[in-house]
Formats: structure tokens, C-alpha cells, sequence
């Protein structure tokens, strides 16, 4: 059922497109929120239509754009991709937030965020949870650990169905990798529910793993042995510069690589599960859902 806001309305709520923002969307569509998902141009998607999802223009680079697009929103989902501005793009954002009257803001962070981040990235987060935490606009951020769907990426599927393995500089390191889809879920709770303002939330996956160990469960699903290759970091960063990265993701990806490799992703939290109501995903079942995705 579809929350009203405190004029009996039905809630309108702008959610910036994304692997996370875009299933929070159709969520709250089929709740029967009015829902704008905000894209660089619109296109022409009957699903969305079907659902009654506005497309919204809203350009990062143009706070007017992003005012406009705010505008008359009670609730808004913001996540900014990762750019070489995106510190400035993400206040900016929550600057446009102000000047169009939301009430209400859930941020998609990082895990291990903060003012002395072991890598830039958490910096860059903390920058924008810092600007949002200040802009007097009721707030909960989360902190998402690895997605389980950045193995629909960086050419995993094609390395697993043409290799049977896949390539990585993370070594025997584990991480708590969460579902993209349990995200959004909750973001989709923080959003129309109360009692959420002011958390942080660190959420995780329900087990750690080690990329052999993922590397098993890809193999028992998929019906065949799919090996994990521990990529030289030196050879890592070759293969992203030869793939056409610009310098600065190579850097960042390259800090990302080295914490995961240190152990700094294992730690589970129970956030996630408690926000739920259920286990989280596991990546088991994350592999059997997109089974057709790694097949031949």
C-alpha cells in the first residue's frame, strides 16, 4: 500500500537510475507510489510505462536540472555515479534537494566511509554523507559492502562462459558481498517508512567468501569447473588501462582492489537481515538466478 505524505497525498518519490536505484523504483511503483526515475534522456521503456514510472532529465553537471527534477518530490533516493567529480556532483544534488523542498533523503554511500578512509573513494562518500548530514533534511544513509552483481561486469560473464574462469588481484582475501536487489529493498523500507531518520546502515551480504570459494558455488550451479585466477595487481592495472580506463578509476579500482585483498571487506553485518526480516541473498542463490547470464 502506498504511503501518503502528511496532506494525504500519495508520496512522490524521485530516484536517481542505477543497479540500486532503478529496482527501488519499480518496487515503489508496485506499491503504488508516484515514482520519477531520473535518466540522462528519456527513452522509450514500456515496463517502466506499464508501471506508471515518470522519466525524469537530470543532469549531474546542472543543479537547475536537478532542481527541476526535485521539485514537488516528498522522498528522494540519491546515488551518484562514480565520476572524477562526483564529490561536487553529490552536493550539488543535495544542495538541489534544499532548494526544491525534500523532506526526505536516503543516500546510497559506501562501506567503510569516512574522514580517514584507507582509500579515496570512502573519502569521496564521506564528502557527500557530510553535505547531507548538514543540510537539515531528514536523512539515512546506506553503506553497501561489493555488490554480488559486479560479476555481471568487467567481463566476467564472457571470461566464465568462454574461459570457465574468471580474474581478479583479491588473492585468498574473503568479502561479505551483498545483492544489489536486498539494497534496494531496503532503501525502498527507509524511504516510506518512519523511524529511520538519522541511521547509518552497514549492509552486507550473510556470509563471507573467498573468491575460490566462489568460484566452487559458480562451478556446482553452472554444472562445470570454473576456476578463480589471481590476477598480479601489476597485470591488473595494465588490463584496465589497455580496456580504455581513464588514470583516475584505474587508481580508484586499484585502492579497492588492494583493501578487498587485505581483509578489509570480510566483516558481516546484520543490518541487512534486520531490515529484511530475512537472510540476506546468498551467492549461491545470486549465481542460480543468473544462471543464463554465465551459460554457454
Amino acid at each position: 500500500m502506498a504511503t501518503k505524505n502528511k496532506k494525504g497525498e500519495i508520496m512522490k518519490i524521485v530516484v536517481n537510475a542505477g543497479n540500486i536505484g532503478t529496482p527501488v523504483a519499480i518496487q515503489l511503483a508496485k506499491e503504488g507510489h508516484e515514482v520519477g526515475l531520473t535518466v540522462r534522456a528519456i527513452e522509450i521503456n514500456k515496463d517502466w510505462d506499464a508501471l506508471k514510472i515518470r522519466q525524469i532529465p537530470f543532469d549531474i553537471n546542472n543543479t537547475k536540472s536537478m532542481e527541476a527534477a526535485l521539485r514537488g518530490a516528498d522522498s528522494f533516493f540519491s546515488l551518484t555515479p562514480l565520476v572524477q567529480n562526483m564529490v561536487e556532483a553529490s552536493v550539488n544534488a543535495i544542495r538541489a534537494a534544499q532548494a526544491a523542498g525534500v523532506k526526505r533523503i536516503v543516500r546510497s554511500s559506501a562501506a567503510g566511509a569516512g574522514p580517514s578512509a584507507a582509500i579515496e573513494l570512502g573519502k569521496w562518500h564521506y564528502e557527500a554523507e557530510k553535505a547531507l548530514e548538514s543540510s537539515g533534511i531528514p536523512f539515512t544513509i546506506l553503506r553497501p559492502m561489493n555488490f554480488m552483481q559486479n560479476f555481471l561486469t568487467y567481463g566476467n560473464p564472457d571470461s566464465i562462459k568462454g574461459q570457465n574462469a574468471f580474474y581478479a588481484p583479491l588473492g585468498t582475501a574473503k568479502s561479505a558481498n551483498v545483492d544489489t536487489r536486498d539494497v534496494s529493498k531496503i532503501a525502498a523500507k527507509c524511504l516510506t517508512q518512519p523511524g529511520h531518520e538519522g541511521k547509518r546502515y552497514e549492509l552486507t551480504g550473510g556470509e563471507s567468501l573467498s573468491q575460490a570459494e566462489n568460484a566452487k558455488i559458480f562451478s556446482e550451479v553452472l554444472g562445470r569447473t570454473i576456476s578463480y585466477v589471481d590476477v598480479p595487481e601489476a597485470a591488473a592495472i595494465d588490463g584496465m588501462s589497455k580496456a580504455g580506463m581513464p588514470s583516475w578509476l584505474v587508481k580508484m579500482l586499484t585502492e579497492l582492489n588492494a583493501l578487498g585483498k587485505a581483509g578489509y571487506l570480510a566483516q558481516v553485518s546484520l543490518d541487512t537481515e534486520r531490515l529484511l526480516g530475512q537472510k540476506p541473498t546468498t551467492f549461491r542463490e545470486f549465481v542460480r538466478d543468473h544462471r543464463a547470464v554465465f551459460n554457454i
